[in-house]
């Protein structure tokens, strides 16, 4: 059962390692606090559409069973599908944002593909995938890197080609070279489409060869050529974050040269962009008035070390397009086990924060 409530995030800004912004612009970082109050929709406002996200549901190495072929948090994953497909309106989309599985198997592609296969069944017998919700998927570190100082594999990237080809929704990407200098094709796992008059971003950050790197001039290629449509919002996709969770892991677990990279997502007015990667929920906005980063990570990965009280919780997040313009962002979580993070999920669904990430937005 998922109990609606509100959260807003009032804690004062936070900084990173990375040299301050420009002086123009505000850094402003806003973390889960307590239940406080409602973001109404006029009565009058009427629902575009609908989309779910989250990652990082993998378990750790240690944890790894014969029963449990998939490597994932199997109960909080069965949670989160039961959950978004007993949403009313359903959403349109569920966006999971790698890390789906333990990978790093080094050579060992086989592994690999049962891994993909144990998490495909999961999905393929769960309520969720008797909706209509289209499921859509990207890699994520733990997918492609062959170990975690190993770069991405050509074969790895073919082998999540192949076993995720149903929930993989464009092959427009980048080919290999190019301006990004790209050393394979990367066109159905960094690609775009438009959506109800919305363009959307599905990006591979860990690129063969490029550990933490997004193409950044296909990125704007494809951005400004979205313009053209007028779009009404853009919103990107990612595994790794533009910029992490401050606290947490920021400065190492987030993109390369990634202020340029944002410069790019301002420049062509994008709402907000969704990673995972930081095993914690977290939303970000490092330039007011601009484009959100918001980290859903805490799909069933044990979560970072350093999460407070208020952000240890599991789940997904709702995100509503408005026909007024607003987006509003739902991140419903719930408790971590006592008996352990891999234990049958405890308590009622809520929503632990709450916020309007359209671009512009003025009230957060």
């Amino acid at each position: 059962m998922v109990s609606i409530l509100s959260a807003c995030n009032n804690k004062p800004a936070a900084t990173t390692e990375k040299a301050a912004p420009p002086k123009d612009s505000v850094l402003v970082y806003q973390f889960v606090t307590s239940p406080a109050k409602t973001i109404l929709v006029d009565s009058k406002d009427s629902l575009l559409y609908s989309f779910a996200t989250v990652g990082c549901n993998r378990i750790d190495k240690e944890d790894i069973a014969e029963d449990n072929p998939s490597t994932a948090n199997v109960e909080q994953l069965k949670r989160t599908f039961e959950e978004v497909a007993a949403l009313k309106p359903l959403p349109n989309y569920f966006f999971f944002t790698g890390d789906l599985v333990m990978g790093y198997v080094k050579f060992d592609t086989a592994k690999l593909a049962k891994e993909l296969n144990g998490w495909r069944k999961l999905y393929e017998k769960s309520p969720l995938a008797k909706t209509a919700v289209k499921l859509v998927v990207l890699p994520g570190n733990h997918e492609l890197l062959m170990t975690k100082k190993t770069n991405t594999g050509l074969a790895e990237e073919r082998i999540w080609e192949r076993i995720m080809a149903p929930y993989i929704a464009g092959n427009n990407g980048p080919k290999a070279g190019g301006k990004d200098s790209l050393d394979a094709d990367e066109s159905r796992l960094c690609y775009s489409f438009d959506f109800k008059g919305s363009h959307f971003m599905m990006l591979n950050t860990d690129p063969m060869g490029r550990e933490g790197k997004a193409p950044k001039y296909w990125v704007d290629d494809d951005l400004k050529a979205a313009q053209k449509n007028n779009p009404q919002h853009v919103f990107v996709f990612s595994h790794v974050p533009a910029y992490g969770a401050p606290k947490m892991n920021a400065g190492v677990e987030e993109l390369d040269d990634n202020e340029a990279f944002w410069k790019v997502l301002e420049d062509n007015h994008v709402d907000a962009m969704f990673s995972a990667h930081d095993h914690v929920y977290c939303r970000l906005l490092p330039h007011a008035g601009k484009t959100t980063m918001l980290i859903a990570g805490n799909g069933g990965s044990p979560l970072n070390a350093n999460c407070t009280d208020a952000q240890k919780f599991y789940g997904y997040t709702l995100v509503k397009v408005y026909k007024s313009g607003k987006v509003l962002c739902y991140s419903m979580g719930r408790p971590v086990p006592k008996a352990g993070y891999m234990a049958p999920a405890e308590g009622p669904t809520v929503c632990k924060d709450s916020a309007n990430i359209a671009w512009g937005a003025a009230a957060y």
